[in-house]
């Protein structure tokens, strides 16, 4: 890619950006509500020592636009695009449609229909109980080039007081052929019981398996919040995890999660014979490094995710710096840790570093 041409057109989407953002601040008198934002990222990743006869360098400029319509707090109409070129092995393109759907709100329910994002599990990293979330990625669980695209589904919530109760009916029809999805019908029932935000979760999908798990997240005092998941898919899958935040805004997470290894739980590296895994993930991470000048436009964020199974890990450094409020610029680097048939050891790289800049607005 010629980076004085993708500069150039990223000037020009900035500046027809901010025009309309001043033509739709009229839009919000009346009955209709209208709201939107877009994202440009140009990211590029260096993979260092590779072990296979592999380009050393990946580009991508990614466009992320979302739109959203409101009419009498009643009807609504959301959606959000992803338009991704890259260069690696050659050049492509690609359009995702990470969210597409319209809702409708009557007294104690709403409806809706469509491509949606939804999270019913409480793991950083990891998710035993998340049966319509998208896919968790333990090196990238905040998802930072935004890929991750909802479920196809039509969904029910009803909400009364303290109870609230999801049902809902997930089609894989137009999922990716490598997303190795299922139609699913689920049913979700949230509760706080005693200090503790409880779910309990139960489904079935097509062709495949039943399910039922529960999920629970608890806030101890101003610094302290633990959760966890159990899921019972054919075996247990279970995770515990907590988060401690300190006075000076400096946060920890931390998680335990085992995954039987069955077909739906299993990763793509891991051996059908190697039997029930086990995964830790730490992670600390402080947003505005000092409440002074040059400083608050830092966050920084360490983790470390590891097989303990097969004493594989990977260690991730993430710096974000922000200049203004709608451009920042960010590094994210990965540094794999184990034998060539290990589970985080396999990355044919010894570490990749992604470098990049955003406009948001």
């Amino acid at each position: 890619m010629k980076y004085g041409v993708l500069i150039s057109g990223f000037l020009l989407l900035a500046g027809a950006c901010c025009t309309l953002a001043q033509d739709a601040a009229s839009s919000e008198v009346g009955p209709v509500k209208t709201r939107y934002s877009v994202s440009v990222i140009d990211d590029a990743t260096f993979y260092g020592n590779l072990r296979e006869p592999l380009p050393t360098v990946l580009n991508q400029v990614l466009v992320e636009p979302s739109f959203g319509l409101r009419y009498q707090d009643r009807l609504s109409f959301s959606t959000s695009l992803i338009g991704l070129a890259g260069t690696y092995s050659g050049n492509y393109s690609q359009l995702r449609v990470k969210e597409t759907y319209a809702s409708l709100s009557a007294g104690d329910f709403d409806f809706t229909a469509g491509r949606k994002m939804v999270r019913w599990g409480t793991g950083y990293a990891f998710t035993a109980a998340g049966v319509l979330d998208p896919p968790r990625n333990p090196t990238d669980p905040g998802d930072r080039l935004n890929l991750n695209e909802g479920r196809d589904m039509v969904k029910a919530d009803w909400v009364r007081g303290p109870h609230a109760l999801s049902i809902a009916w997930s089609t894989a029809a137009l999922a990716p052929a490598n997303a190795d999805l299922h139609d699913t019908t689920a049913f979700r029932y949230n509760v706080l019981v005693h200090g503790f935000d409880t779910s309990l979760i139960a489904g079935h999908d097509r062709d495949s398996d039943s399910f039922g798990g529960l999920t629970f997240t608890r806030v101890l005092g101003q610094a302290w919040e633990i959760h966890g998941e159990g899921m019972w898919r054919d075996q247990a899958a279970v995770l515990l995890g907590g988060k401690f935040t300190m006075h000076s805004g400096v946060s920890f997470i931390g998680e335990f999660y085992t995954p039987p290894n069955t077909a739906y739980y299993r990763d793509m590296s891991i051996s059908p014979l190697a039997g029930r895994q086990h995964y830790t993930f730490f992670n600390a991470s402080k947003s505005r490094l000092r409440e002074l000048p040059g400083w608050k436009e830092w966050d920084v964020s360490g983790s470390i995710v590891a097989n303990l199974n097969d004493h594989s890990s990977t260690g991730v450094f993430d710096v974000n710096r922000w200049f203004g409020n709608h451009f920042s610029s960010y590094m994210h680097m990965e540094i794999p840790h184990g034998s060539k048939a290990s589970d985080y050891g396999s990355a044919p790289y010894s570490s990749a570093t992604s470098l990049g800049v955003r406009f948001q607005l």
